[in-house]
């Protein structure tokens, strides 16, 4: 049977980078079989997604994916590290993948160097990094800076957001003894943060354009079947474009909570509950808030995670649990004709029960309060487009679509 190799993506939305990243793929792989651990509808940077998942997981089977599986919300809207050990582990437990892809900003040689070094943690590092976050460095960039010391060039390559995730992947795979060849390719035209307008567009740019009414701009940065389905969605009050009415429930939990409460909620450490009671009271927004609660140590994206454990009443406690047993099932969200064969295969070799909808999850706890999780996140999700669909969540299956 031809290669099977994983990627990790969230596709908010898909775009021509993304096209790029698969063909790439297929090209040095002899038309290998892709299956993708897609973030479910909250995001690694603790923001919700354009579309939900069941749309973008269609999107990617258009655009050339096999197989779309959901990476549930304990572990898509985290650090990169839970991030990645999350997406790493269901491709594991799949028992049917050889190789992971990932963009990078540069293929370079030192990914394996600096993955071990982050795994091993030796002593001397350990202690260069504590130094720099004692300097009032966030962890990224404290880690980056010991890094470099031990392998000159690491802290550059650990400065990029795509190569942040790259060495996670890496990191992961290692950590977890996948055992799967790391098949890195490097990103085409614009940046993460690039809010610059063309063919090759980041999601950053695209999601700009959107909010700003340049929906053709943002479609030429799209291939044709994933624009048409961003426009369907949009069309059909399908598309959430604005995160800003949570602002107001968010506040009203605010207003009640001392700081002791806020302080058992994931990620929420060294005294940033107190900067979240002290600045509320001056803001008028969700982004204002994470703003002003933002320092060098706390870069916004993690404190945007930190307010949306308080709206999904995510504990720390409850965290720790998810990062120490990782993911409970897997959920496939859409495939092609090849994505049933693989998921045929998948349900003989899985290490972890497939399901096709939450009524599939039978006596296990555990799986039942990932599957609460995902239940509250989609609510929470619905609320925020013009036509929400409450039932979704509990009645949606995989999309099967022809190839």
């Amino acid at each position: 049977m031809r290669k099977i190799i994983g990627i990790v993506a969230e596709y908010n939305p898909f775009h021509r980078g993304h096209r790029y990243q698969l063909e790439e793929i297929k090209k040095r792989n002899g038309d290998a079989a892709i299956v993708s651990v897609l973030s479910s509808n909250f995001l690694q940077r603790g923001v919700p997604a354009l579309l939900d998942k069941w749309e973008r997981a269609h999107a990617a089977v258009r655009c050339g994916v096999d197989l779309a599986l959901e990476l549930p919300l304990p572990f898509c809207c985290n650090n990169a590290g839970v991030f990645a050990g999350g997406a790493v582990a269901l491709l594991k437990a799949a028992g049917v993948v050889e190789a992971i892809s990932f963009g990078m900003e540069d293929e370079t040689d030192l990914l394996g160097a600096i993955s071990a070094i982050l795994v091993q943690e030796p002593p001397a590092f350990k202690a260069i990094l504590q130094n720099f976050l004692k300097k009032g460095s966030s962890y990224a960039q404290a880690r980056a800076e010991a890094a470099d010391r031990f392998c000159p060039g690491g802290g550059a390559l650990l400065g990029k957001p795509n190569n942040t995730l790259a060495v996670a992947y890496a990191e992961a795979a290692l950590r977890q003894r996948a055992g799967f060849e790391l098949l890195p390719v490097r990103r085409a035209g614009a940046g993460y943060n690039d809010r610059s307008e063309g063919e090759i567009m980041s999601a950053t740019g695209i999601r700009e354009a959107l909010l700003n009414g340049r929906m053709e701009s943002a479609c030429r940065a799209m291939p044709d079947e994933s624009a048409a389905i961003l426009r369907k969605n949009i069309a059909a009050g399908r598309c959430c474009l604005d995160w800003e009415p949570l602002w107001q429930a968010l506040r009203l939990l605010l207003m009640r909570a001392t700081s002791a409460e806020l302080a058992r909620y994931a990620e929420v450490s060294e005294g940033v509950e107190n900067r979240f009671l002290d600045q509320f009271p001056r803001c008028e927004s969700f982004e204002e808030l994470a703003e002003r609660v933002a320092t060098r140590r706390y870069p916004r994206t993690r404190v945007r995670r930190q307010l949306m454990s308080l709206l999904l009443n995510v504990s720390e406690a409850d965290n720790q649990l998810f990062q120490r047993h990782g993911p409970a099932y897997i959920r496939p969200l859409a495939m092609n004709n090849r994505g049933r064969e693989l998921l045929r295969l998948m349900r003989k070799k899985s290490s972890l029960p497939v399901i096709t909808k939450p009524a599939g999850l039978h006596g296990d706890d555990y799986a039942q309060k990932i599957m609460a999780l995902e239940f509250r996140g989609a609510a929470l999700w619905e609320s925020l487009v013009p036509r929400p669909d409450w039932e979704r969540e509990k009645k949606a299956v995989p999309l099967i679509l022809d190839d």
